[in-house]
């Protein structure tokens, strides 16, 4: 019973590729450019951060 989940799993996998594959990677671009971006504000943030001494 495995195999025909296994089965169906891989072929709707196949099709949605198919379809929808470079959708995919411009959505998938689109999310690493905005991670870095984030990150690299995040960081910046962090290090100009001034310390309250007291």
């Amino acid at each position: 019973m495995s195999f025909a989940y296994e089965s169906i799993g891989r072929l709707v996998v196949y099709v949605v590729r198919r379809r929808f594959g470079r959708q995919i990677r411009v959505a998938g671009g689109i999310a690493l450019a905005g991670a870095l971006i984030g990150g690299a504000i995040g960081a910046y943030l962090l290090a100009s951060r001034d310390v309250e001494e007291g």
